[in-house]
């Protein structure tokens, strides 16, 4: 049996130090501070790109802002294969780029398959990477949801699959949040539907904290409502009034403060019709947020907002302090230094006002797209737009003096260069990240030189009295017989922890099979399926549970017989309201149908890794029936290890694909799939030497099995885990039985 111990003792120490930033480093997209402010002196303020202070450059660029931590600059990007060329697009990749800060060598890559999602090539590599400055540890979410920690040389320490294991949901925009590192914690957010009470619709943006070196889930929180897209704001830590507080703009077009250690909601602020994709400041209790979309209560789109975040609750109307309406600032963050508050607008028009009360004191034009987020250092601000320009700007509270503007000119295409990220200064340098290039620049006769980064104000005191309790790990999936010790953590009424208690577990529904013994949960080693449920515990008036998910060995068969209503199997993420038991032919079977949202889904029926499950693999076999409809066929397939086997009804083709906008390994053949017949789809995947075999076979029900596979393609590049699933494209009725996930021999 498998123990699961929390490593948790060292991490909650962090709750009673001051912040670990240091000046030196640019571990978080906005800097040590997270609001765009670096501590740094002697900072060039002008530089060519073929000559002038430019001490290296990279062929390798990127969209998302780069981080230097000890010394090593890390990226998030794509690889620089073609997706358009039939030959180069089956490299085409995500990766993670470290250098060495001084010289631009490359240290280390890790270049990874992009899976499962809409998203295309030109925006992977969208989310920022984080650094913890204690354990030199560096994080990156991937535009198909893989979260991974790696060690400063490039070893994957743990890695979990957000839509997996947690039902993220994947726009076709690329839109995917950055993470951020507060004590013993990695937080990142997204729009999820998982299973048990995350399962039904509305998704919600969901925060996910998880223990840092670890990588257990300690708690999730969804503060807001029914999200109207899917968004990319940043969260940010500071405190307020004595109160930790991890604060975001929401995909329901509103801005929350949770209480940073527990998720506890704190105050809402709603400000737009659509998601917010800014991330806040904060200066004493004052927090700056902007968006570019609808307001809630005028016809003029897009407002920079003043709250004041030392309310609670729904603080719409007694939170505002001053807002500016009519301009649309809706990617690029704000930034708020010596009382004034920087705004860079859509339209590539950078606005300066008064902090405190909003009074406008100048503009500065910057171009034509605003998306980058300005920096300040060293009394200048570092700023980039879109269509190629980097500027250095001196800024005073009566104008904007330009001291540098450079314009890149593409690389590898004709125009001009693109730019989407952020500047990162670190030890006298300054970093910039293009689409084509990464760029450091500084001057080596200059000594670096800062101020130290302050600590975050002083918190209340600890109090004795237990306000709120978890129960960790929170969320987890094991094979059935198993044995996890949970631990029970305490906190007060402002989330300050108190100590490490002791209560009595209760299993819940679809765990009552399981054993307690203690502070320990043995779950049940007798199951014909797999099976979801919950673990709770109280003490005092404080409540927890914790979510679990328990896997037999294979095969898991599911006939779907006795299913009623909107049942699905516990265990399965992403299934509620997408498939409903229905009768046909005299059984029962598992209906979708053409609905709200997208048409597309994934339907995950076990952990992303299945190799304790599986050693040597596994197959996924379903019966598909298809009904047309206004003379259109749904697609259906199935998965495993991340590619899908789709039977194209509209087309009339078998396909095998994992990237869909890209096709990067796809096959497909002519193949007639009638309406109202049964087919039998069957699934495997041989991987071997980093290769991937992928077969699929598809038959009419009643005749025999074919000894041949009917589909064949190869990935040099294999998926070498993965989610055995169910795959949908709803343009009509369709149905799924006898499902069978089977251990290869």
């Amino acid at each position: 049996m498998r123990r699961i111990n929390m490593v948790l003792v060292s991490s909650i120490m962090l709750l009673f130090t001051t912040s670990l930033a240091s000046a030196g480093d640019w571990a978080h997209w906005r800097g040590p501070e997270h609001n765009g402010i670096s501590r740094e002196t002697n900072l060039v303020d002008e530089w060519s790109l073929d000559g002038k202070n430019v001490l290296w450059k990279s062929d390798i660029g990127g969209r998302s802002a780069p981080i230097v931590l000890n010394g090593r600059v890390y990226l998030n990007c794509r690889t620089h294969h073609d997706v358009t060329d039939p030959k180069d697009k089956i490299n085409a990749q995500e990766q993670v780029v470290c250098w060495d800060a001084k010289t631009g060598k490359v240290i280390w890559k890790d270049v990874f398959n992009v899976f499962q999602t809409d998203i295309p090539s030109p925006r992977v590599g969208w989310a920022s990477m984080v650094g913890d400055p204690e354990t030199g540890n560096v994080y990156v979410h991937s535009v198909s949801g893989l979260f991974r920690c790696y060690s400063a040389d490039g070893k994957v320490l743990w890695e979990t699959s957000l839509s997996e294991d947690y039902g993220k949901i994947s726009g076709y925009g690329g839109r995917t949040q950055t993470p951020i590192i507060d004590e013993n914690l990695v937080i990142v957010s997204f729009l999820q539907l998982n299973w048990g009470k995350t399962a039904a619709p509305p998704p919600k943006q969901t925060y996910y904290a998880f223990d840092k070196k670890s990588g257990k889930l300690l708690w999730t929180a969804a503060p807001g409502g029914a999200p109207f897209d899917t968004n990319y704001s940043a969260p940010i830590v500071t405190v307020i009034d004595g109160v930790r507080q991890l604060i975001a703009g929401n995909a329901d077009g509103g801005c929350y403060g949770m209480n940073a250690r527990t998720g506890e909601k704190l105050w809402g602020f709603s400000m737009s019709k659509r998601g917010l994709n800014c991330s806040p400041v904060a200066d004493g209790n004052l927090v700056y947020i902007t968006h570019g979309e609808d307001n809630i209560d005028n016809v003029e789109f897009g407002r920079v907002q003043c709250i004041d975040a030392s309310k609670r609750g729904d603080i719409t109307e007694t939170g505002n302090v001053w807002r500016v309406d009519g301009i649309k600032a809706g990617y690029a963050s704000v930034l708020v230094k010596d009382g004034i508050l920087y705004v860079v607008a859509d339209t590539g028009q950078m606005y300066a006002f008064d902090s405190k009360n909003g009074k406008q004191l100048w503009t500065h034009n910057l171009g034509t797209v605003g998306k980058g987020s300005p920096v300040w250092a060293d009394g200048k601000l570092y700023v980039m737009e879109v269509n190629g320009n980097i500027f250095i700007l001196k800024p005073s509270r009566e104008k904007c003096e330009e001291l540098s503007h450079v314009q890149l000119l593409a690389r590898v295409d004709k125009g001009m260069d693109e730019i989407y990220a952020s500047p990162a200064i670190a030890d006298g340098r300054i970093y910039f990240v293009t689409r084509d290039r990464t760029i450091c620049i500084g001057d080596e006769s200059l000594k670096p030189s800062s101020d130290p980064v302050p600590p975050l104000k002083e918190e209340k005191p600890v109090q004795d009295k237990i306000a709120t309790i978890q129960l960790v790990p929170y969320e987890i999936a094991v094979p059935q017989g198993d044995k996890i010790d949970y631990q029970i953590l305490a906190y007060d009424a402002n989330g300050r922890f108190i100590k490490e208690v002791e209560g009595k577990l209760t299993p819940g529904p679809g765990m009552e099979q399981a054993k307690v013994d203690g502070m320990s949960v043995t779950t049940p080693s007798d199951l014909k399926s797999p099976a979801a449920g919950t673990i709770s515990v109280q003490v005092g008036d404080a409540t927890a549970e914790a979510r679990l998910r328990v896997f037999p060995p294979l095969p898991w068969k599911y006939d779907f017989e006795g299913m009623k209503g909107k049942q699905v199997p516990g265990s399965w993420v992403n299934a509620f309201l997408k498939l409903q038991p229905n009768e046909l032919d005299g059984t029962t079977a598992m209906k979708a149908s053409p609905g709200k949202g997208r048409p597309s889904a994934s339907v995950w029926l076990g952990p992303s890794d299945m190799s304790k499950l599986a050693p040597n693999g596994y197959t996924v076999q379903a019966d598909v029936f298809m009904k047309e409809q206004k003379r259109k066929l749904a697609s259906v397939g199935v998965t495993v290890n991340r590619y899908d086997l789709i039977l194209k009804g509209n087309s009339s083709k078998l396909a095998i694909q994992s990237w869909a906008p890209h096709q990067r390994m796809a096959k497909e053949i002519r193949f007639r799939s009638d309406p109202d017949v049964w087919y039998t789809m069957k699934l495997k995947v041989e991987v071997k030497d980093g290769q991937a075999t992928v077969k699929g076979k598809v038959w009419p029900r009643e005749k025999p099995e074919p000894e041949e596979w009917t589909i064949e393609t190869v990935d040099p590049h294999a998926n070498e885990k993965g989610s055995p699933g169910l795959y949908l494209y709803r343009l009509a009725d369709v149905y799924f039985d006898n499902v069978i996930v089977s251990e290869d021999k």
